[in-house]
């Protein structure tokens, strides 16, 4: 059954025009091969794509075409096959027509298609390869508009990799070369009306969008203007200042005229958005009324496309929501995650900027939903009625972190053993805290576990300003040689630490296990400092990072007959920097283990990795050698003699252990560093150990210094040797150390190093 996700059809029409007018062969048969060539590019443009599927494949059966023709038609039904979100066909059936294809032409816009295609299914580096492969080839042909189609999808790809400046350029080109072809033109001017948002330009961005609009608007009256249109409202949107638009460009003004055109055509789904964003209009007008009317219309009228569905009920709780209508706007929330939770996964597929979908029409549902069960909490007294609520914000919170490591990975199994694991209250452990601090766009929310239950704390600090300070001090820990980091560290430690550490002392607690969000990934809550106590975080308790408690499995380390495969890179190799350290620090922690097999420099390859894993089951695999996590989990790896380990090549090696019964308790990256600035990158690196079928990871925020990461990991392990520390007390410990040298005082050298997931 196909379900409409696509938010708004623009992002996929304006490649539809491109279906080439090519003739059939004359024959007998010329005139109802031409009505048949028609009746399929009528479902098309109805949106039928389902039969449109059936349609062309039935032609290809039932008719005999030339190579050219044949091409066409497979075009056509890639077409489909993209609009019901089949990816994996569309690239199979273009890759087939690109094999029989003859002419430079063809096989141009073949291309094109196929980097399109490539970089729905996230890969964006693969498709900026392809297209950019064919460029010069299309640059030859006299086709201005073949070409305008291939430079718009390597725009869309580098927009992606965010690099906006050279994709402005290449739409600017496109809006050139598209003059006499009105839908790509307004595409292109659409997609630099994103970029230059995205540059803060937003007078350039607000202008563009006017002439967009303007174009459109002089298209015929059919299904495909109705939808750029509402593409066009929806950049209007996010502008977040309409207020610049005349009346003749107004979003009031453009709805209205879709209404009228959805009417016409009979076109419910296009109704249904119509209504839905003009409810959206009246919400930012504090309008509710209107605003709820025109909603619940739009609820009705998509009671058949769940991935609308979803968005108005989102849309309805915020409106009951905003009028203290708690209640109802609970329902509400619940009902838009009851429909999306099944379908998050299709909403994004497709998507060519998968990560801004997830960011804009995933997560907040979750977190409007926890948002308002937090602020039930804060109405009872009573830690009876208080719990359930507090319980059921932490659920919604997990559900959500599944989700955005499933997202990351692309990879629905990511998560999947969530739920044989434990739940917030069977933590038995009287010295451990689990700590969620929770970035709302009003206020922060600090959810604190303790042995004696869930206290809910509210800082009066909203959560972007919160997260800028986050951001600010990841940028100035990294300079070793200032300590301007300080008064971000203190203001993050009076916000986030400073309310709960009455009830952290109190409780006798000694390990902190963090669940951060956002922007917090990206900072190393141990360099957070006490300025009445004049020491850092780390300094009073252990410290542990897991990207969801329901994702975690905490268990204490089996520390008899422990098995370590030390892996390390210490050459330069593949263009990366030599690590001098290396064999010094695999040296040193091979003397702590009675069992302990060394891959060094050559023999640490893909294949004797492979080797070893099948071999033994190893309690601890440690890895030195470079490596990064990217936001693109596509380009993380860690660094071997010969190649990459990607992290779908690490799971793989890894499962090998996972078949005997005996998981690998720890995995060691040492000298890997996540991209800077990175919230994505932070969030792969958090998920680390779940992806790789670990209980835990030891991994660092950034590069740090190769002599101080051999010193700290080397403490680290035997620190471990005692069976009284936890793994958490260990690298507090070996922290504590390294940070009591003059040379590496500076958090920049102890405090990225992060230990994620079971911390006991």
């Amino acid at each position: 059954m196909y379900l409409k996700l696509k938010w708004v059809v623009i992002l996929w029409v304006s490649l539809w025009m491109f279906s080439t007018n090519s003739t059939f062969a004359n024959n007998e048969n010329m005139s109802k091969n031409s009505d048949l060539w028609q009746q399929g590019e009528n479902l098309l443009q109805r949106g039928a794509f389902e039969q449109a599927i059936q349609h062309w494949n039935t032609l290809l059966n039932e008719k005999k075409f030339a190579p050219h023709q044949h091409v066409d038609v497979l075009i056509n039904l890639t077409q489909a096959y993209q609009a019901v979100g089949s990816y994996s066909m569309a690239h199979a059936t273009l890759q087939s027509a690109l094999s029989i294809a003859k002419t430079t032409r063809q096989r141009v816009l073949l291309s094109s298609y196929l980097g399109d295609v490539l970089l729905a299914m996230q890969q964006p580096e693969a498709a900026r390869k392809f297209l950019e492969d064919n460029l010069t080839l299309a640059r030859t042909l006299d086709e201005p508009l073949i070409l305008a189609h291939l430079l718009n999808n390597l725009g869309n790809v580098l927009s992606v990799q965010q690099n906006f400046t050279e994709a402005l350029k290449i739409y600017a080109e496109v809006e050139k070369l598209a003059s006499g072809d009105i839908i790509l033109q307004t595409q292109a001017l659409s997609n630099q009306t994103r970029a230059l948002a995205k540059l803060d330009n937003t007078e350039a961005s607000i202008a563009t969008l006017k002439t967009a609009i303007s174009k459109i608007q002089k298209l015929p009256d059919n299904h495909h203007k109705g939808f750029l249109l509402l593409g066009l409202v929806q950049q209007t949107l996010r502008l977040q200042k309409p207020s610049p638009f005349t009346i003749h460009h107004s979003p009031f003004t453009i709805i209205t005229t879709v209404i009228r055109l959805a009417k016409q055509l009979q076109d419910k789904h296009l109704m249904a958005q119509a209504k839905g964003f003009l409810g959206q209009l009246y919400e930012r007008k504090q309008r509710y009324q209107e605003a709820l009317q025109l909603t619940n219309e739009a609820i009705f009228l998509s009671q058949e496309d769940i991935g609308l569905l979803y968005l108005w009920e989102w849309q309805q709780g915020r409106i009951l929501q905003a009028q203290q209508k708690f209640a109802p706007a609970k329902m509400a929330y619940q009902q838009a995650l009851e429909h999306l939770h099944p379908i998050k996964t299709s909403v994004i597929i497709g998507q060519r900027n998968a990560q801004e979908v997830f960011r804009e029409r995933i997560r907040p549902v979750y977190f409007a939903l926890a948002d308002i069960l937090l602020q039930q909490a804060t109405t009872v007294s009573a830690p009876k009625d208080k719990k359930p609520l507090l319980i059921q914000a932490i659920n919604r919170i997990e559900q959500l972190k599944a989700a955005e490591l499933q997202d990351y990975f692309q990879d629905e199994c990511v998560a999947k053993t969530s739920t044989k694991l434990k739940r917030l209250e069977a933590i038995t452990d009287k010295h451990t805290a689990i700590f969620y601090p929770i970035l709302l766009p009003d206020r922060t929310e600090l959810l604190l576990n303790l042995p004696d239950g869930i206290h809910q704390i509210i800082v009066p600090v909203d959560g972007d300003t919160l997260g800028q300070t986050a951001l600010k001090l990841r940028e100035n820990l990294q300079i070793s040689t200032s300590g301007s980091f300080i008064t971000q560290s203190k203001q993050l430690y009076e916000w986030l630490i400073t309310p709960i550490l009455d009830k952290l002392i109190a409780n006798k607690i000694n390990t902190l296990v963090i669940v951060p969000d956002g922007p917090l990934r990206m900072i190393p809550f141990s360099a957070l400092y006490n300025s009445k106590a004049k020491n850092f975080l780390f300094h009073s308790f252990a410290i542990a990072i897991t990207p969801g408690l329901k994702l975690t499995d905490p268990r204490p380390l089996p520390r008899k007959n422990m098995s370590i495969l030390l892996n390390g890179l210490s050459e330069s190799v593949q263009n990366f920097a030599e690590l001098p350290n290396v064999p010094n620090e695999i040296n040193n922690i091979k003397q702590m283990f009675a069992n302990a097999t060394v891959l060094l420099n050559q023999t640490f390859s893909l294949k004797d990795v492979s080797n070893a894993l099948q071999t033994t089951p190893y309690s601890i695999v440690h890895v030195a050698s470079h490596g990064q996590f990217h936001h693109d989990p596509n380009q993380t790896f860690l660094l071997t003699y010969d190649d990459k380990l990607t992290m779908n090549r690490l799971e793989n090696l890894l499962q090998l252990s996972q078949s005997r019964d005996k998981p690998v308790e720890l995995l060691t990256l040492s000298a890997c560093q996540t991209a800077v600035g990175d919230e994505r990158a932070a969030l792969g690196l958090a998920g680390i150990a779940i992806k790789a079928g670990v209980r835990s990871a030891l991994a660092s925020l950034w590069f740090v210094n190769d002599e101080a990461t051999s010193q700290l990991v080397i403490e680290f392990y035997k620190q471990l040797q005692n069976p009284a520390l936890s793994k958490a007390q260990a690298l507090q410990n070996a922290q504590k150390k390294l940070a009591a040298q003059r040379n590496f005082r500076h958090p920049a050298f102890w405090a990225p190093f992060l230990l994620i997931g079971n911390w006991l």
